[in-house]
């Protein structure tokens, strides 16, 4: 029945990315994105290479923590898989798989491989909120003042707001969270479930210790900062190979891309990410025929980058199965 959700839910998705491209021309587009100029089109790449880069580094930062044993090399295939999973998945809730695989591999416990994901995904959420209130009173300072919009932007504060307090709670509040894992244990159907989450809580609370040494978070902190700089920087030299735009203009149209692939439960945002997108831009002044033609290039490039490291993480991955 899952996948049976997730088929329907990528059609739909798919259907939205048509219902844009019938909207604006399908021949117009195609003609835009065969003119885009292939020196901004590799800088675009390139700087997403440099985010993949950045974000595994901190990663292996964090897994040396638990065990300082690990190699890099040893460690990217778990990242560049766990990155895939991630992007193709609503929410994001793929990343869930890698506390596991980083068991069956690393040896690391399930409990503090978790850790990994909650701080990493703490400190991503809390940037996010950061540019994300930065980004409401530059559109404020733009003069767009279209109610759809800055409600959307207002649910998004709140949504994220709210993850972040949730990410708060299961760090800092183990009581509170044992409480509610034995409330659920009562019911006999759920009793071997919860029984596992609490003995990998356990494992989680317990490597807490581990991760308050100031020193990781002089590092990590500035690496997460980075690794949204050159996010940004991806979308704008791609968009740049197809017409000028102010960086910030991207900012906006990403924050919005960003928001509408995890909050739908559309595998990545398909559709409503690049229909969020062009939208926005068009409130800026922007073509819709050369918005939709760069916001596709985004997704058949640094989806298609995804792909392939994804599938060569996979690949090595099987190779350390097999050995």
């Amino acid at each position: 029945m899952n996948k049976i959700i997730k088929i329907i839910l990528f059609c739909l998705g798919l259907s939205l990315l048509f219902f844009l491209l019938h909207h604006v021309g399908f021949k117009e587009t195609i003609r835009h994105i065969s003119e885009a100029n292939p020196v901004f089109l590799f800088l675009g790449v390139l700087s997403y290479f440099i985010v993949i880069s950045i974000r595994s580094f901190k990663w292996f930062i964090l897994i040396r923590v638990i065990d300082p044993e690990v190699k890099y090399r040893k460690f990217l295939p778990f990242y560049l898989v766990n990155t895939l999973i991630g992007n193709t998945t609503p929410f994001k809730s793929g990343e869930a798989v890698t506390p596991f695989l980083f068991k069956r591999y690393l040896k690391i416990p399930v409990g503090r491989g978790f850790f990994v994901v909650i701080l990493d995904r703490f400190l991503e959420l809390m940037t996010f909120v950061i540019i994300l209130i930065l980004v409401f009173f530059y559109i404020l300072n733009r003069g767009i003042e279209n109610g759809l919009v800055l409600s959307v932007f207002k649910w998004l504060f709140a949504v994220f707001f709210l993850i972040l307090i949730f990410l708060i709670i299961v760090a800092v509040s183990r009581k509170i969270v044992l409480k509610v894992v034995s409330f659920f244990k009562k019911y006999s159907f759920l009793k071997r479930i919860f029984e596992f989450i609490e003995k990998e809580l356990n494992v989680f609370y317990e490597a807490l210790p581990l991760f308050k040494n100031k020193g990781i978070y002089q590092t990590v902190v500035p690496l997460t900062l980075l690794g949204w700089l050159f996010d940004f920087l991806a979308f704008y030299f791609i968009f740049s190979s197809v017409f000028s735009i102010y960086f910030m203009d991207i900012v906006v149209a990403q924050v919005i891309n960003v928001g509408a692939s995890l909050i739908t439960f559309i595998p990545g945002g398909l559709g409503v990410s690049e229909i969020s997108s062009v939208y926005m831009l068009s409130l800026f002044g922007h073509s819709i025929i050369l918005s939709t033609a760069a916001i596709l290039l985004v997704r058949l490039l640094l989806t298609g980058f995804l792909l392939i490291f994804g599938l060569i993480g996979s690949l090595l991955l099987k190779e350390k199965k097999n050995n």
